[in-house]
């Protein structure tokens, strides 16, 4: 009986070594889920992208390219702040890692500093001269440089008043901002409004250098998605409109007005 009952807890015991080996050896790789999380980001689940990320670099903090998609998916998500850091964890690891180099280029020309944008560049091509994204985004920043030298200084905002262009009940949101930044009007104002002017015309300035660029023309209209609301922009080379709507207003509904307002905004302007 004795024997019976050591060669059971042998068994036992071998089970459970059996179980642990297996499922050591089952346990994906960093590569693997690295791989995963790239899916996942295609795919639009950037929350689960995210959260696989971490738990590899819980485990890998010096993990490059780790920290590389981390990046990348802040960015997605517009988390400056955040991708900044991940590039710059990138950087104290590989100093003159390109792509680390090219995505803190990238928050340089969202923020309006082409001169930064462009020492990052050369940086990057420095360690990576065949690097036509580096490349096309360096012949952007010296656009934009050459733009804003040329530019004429901000005039005061044009009298027109946002009760006078018919703005459609449904919008939750407008901008109207001549192509310099001058704020012409906006509904809601706030503390921050000209600063989102002036992002409203960064953004656009960028769009045009990247459509121009790839032989498209410049930007005359984008739909920019939100959570909560979708936000319809029109633009030429004098100025720029935005009009924000719930997500449940249908696109056709959206763009009629913005058309309509565009046009009475263009006419009181001139």
């Amino acid at each position: 009986m004795a024997k019976i009952l050591k060669v059971s807890e042998a068994v036992m015991a071998f089970r459970r070594i059996w179980h642990m080996l297996r499922g050591r050896r089952r346990r994906p790789t960093s590569a693997q889920m690295f791989r995963q999380a790239q899916r996942l980001r295609d795919e639009g689940r950037f929350e689960d992208a995210a959260g696989l990320i971490e738990s590899v670099l819980l485990h890998e903090p010096g993990s490059v390219v780790g920290h590389l998609l981390a990046g990348s998916l802040h960015m997605t998500r517009r988390k400056t702040g955040q991708a900044r850091t991940s590039y710059e964890r990138v950087l104290a690891l590989e100093p003159t890692q390109p792509r680390a180099l090219l995505g803190l280029a990238r928050i340089a020309i969202e923020e309006g500093q082409p001169g930064p944008c462009r020492e990052l560049l050369s940086r990057a091509l420095a360690r990576y001269p065949d690097f036509p994204e580096a490349r096309a985004l360096l012949e952007v920043a010296r656009g934009l440089a050459a733009s804003a030298d040329a530019e004429r200084a901000p005039t005061p905002s044009d009298a027109i008043r946002a009760d006078r262009v018919g703005l459609p009940a449904e919008s939750r949101e407008a901008l109207f901002v001549r192509r310099d930044a001058t704020l012409v009007f906006a509904t809601p104002r706030g503390p921050r409004t000209e600063a989102v002017a002036a992002s409203a015309v960064k953004l656009a300035r960028i769009a045009t250098a990247m459509l121009a660029r790839a032989g498209l023309g410049p930007l005359r209209h984008a739909v920019i998605e939100g959570a909560a609301q979708t936000t319809y922009l029109r633009t030429d080379d004098a100025a720029l409109l935005t009009l924000a709507f719930d997500s449940d207003v249908k696109a056709a509904t959206a763009v009629t007005h913005l058309e309509r307002v565009w046009g009475s905004c263009r006419s009181e302007l001139a």
